[in-house]
């Protein structure tokens, strides 16, 4: 946790309707931008017809958009603002609440709201959030192969049909079953340094919460803990498995002692690098949606989305140290021009 104050950081929030995203969009920037998604469908027929000697017999591009949901949406708008060194990019995707595709996958979920802000403590470098509802996938994936020959569609039949070891049902029933929702808090400790290969860093605390897999954990629960080789010791309270190992043993772990609690009432299982920064996580006091960079970074963006991203400076600043770090010691010599050049551009102030 810093005591110093964050600079701005950039978020992005998908909206539960797609169409809410238009309070974010700034109609004043200069380089203001509407009109029809088609402006971007043509460059992609177009990309497609260019390379179309490498595609299936059965490829038909208007068969892909549609089943990526790409043609309900009507409508786009997006904007880039200068703030400071930075540059704050937002999009509106119209598609009049109507979600298809992978925008389902992504949106249409029985988990609602931003919670990563309240379960991500103050100063947490990057708080990530994302639902995926896969009921619909199996209907995607069958579009999507179908295009292709008929033995892939077969292989693909065989694949769902088939049982999933110790779940007890098929791959099919699986997909139909999973509904997620996916909470991922980091926040980089200036106190400590943690020595790598390529340097020493602010030592990362982490915290990861799945919401929607208790079901599971309660099948393949005990041969995932017993095939860590750990002496991991099981505590039960209220509904609550916690799974920990001896304090003595963090030395071992650069400092880490690995915790993971299953919370079968609110069907959550998390998993932490220290009981600390768990309980920190489970808190709900001194939270990033209570802090100043967080309001800063979040204002005129909707807040009732099923997925965000958000990133300190400090974060940004630990990406860039990083990749100048492997630069520095050949470790990216073997990476193609487009990946230098994409790292270059994502480091650059």
């Amino acid at each position: 946790m810093k005591t110093k104050t964050h600079l701005l950081a950039s978020s992005l929030v998908l909206a539960t309707t797609v169409s809410s995203f238009a309070q974010g969009v700034d109609k004043s920037a200069a380089n203001y931008r509407e009109g029809k998604l088609d402006d971007y469908l043509k460059l992609a027929t177009q990309s497609i017809e260019s390379n179309s000697e490498d595609l299936p017999e059965n490829f038909n591009a208007d068969t892909l958009y549609e089943t990526l949901g790409l043609t309900s949406i009507s409508s786009y708008s997006q904007s880039s603002t200068p703030e400071g060194t930075e540059w704050v990019n937002k999009i509106q995707l119209n598609n009049g609440g109507k979600n298809e595709g992978i925008l389902k996958l992504l949106t249409d979920s029985k988990h609602k709201g931003l919670v990563i802000p309240e379960m991500a403590p103050a100063g947490t470098d990057l708080a990530l959030q994302l639902t995926l509802n896969l009921s619909s996938a199996e209907d995607i994936i069958s579009q999507l192969v179908g295009m292709g020959d008929e033995e892939d569609s077969t292989e693909l039949k065989e694949g769902l049909s088939s049982e999933v070891p110790m779940l007890g049902v098929t791959t099919s029933e699986l997909l139909k079953k999973l509904d997620l929702r996916l909470n991922f808090a980091l926040d980089l400790d200036a106190s400590e340094k943690l020595p790598t290969p390529v340097g020493e860093f602010n030592k990362p605390h982490i915290t990861g919460r799945i919401d929607g897999i208790s079901w599971i954990w309660d099948k393949v629960g005990a041969m995932a803990i017993g095939g860590t080789g750990l002496p991991f010791t099981k505590a039960d309270e209220d509904g609550i498995s916690t799974y920990s190992l001896p304090p003595e043993m963090a030395a071992q772990f650069m400092g880490y002692s690995p915790i993971i609690r299953v919370d079968s009432t609110k069907d959550q299982v998390w998993l932490s690098s220290t009981p600390d920064f768990l309980e920190k996580c489970t808190s709900d006091t001194n939270t990033l949606a209570d802090s100043e960079a967080f309001k800063a970074t979040m204002k005129n963006i909707p807040r009732d989305g099923v997925s965000m991203t958000y990133a300190s400076k400090e974060f940004y600043d630990f990406l860039a140290s990083t990749v100048g770090n492997l630069k520095k010691t050949g470790m990216l010599d073997g990476a193609d021009e487009v990946t230098k050049s994409q790292l270059d551009t994502a480091i650059k102030e």
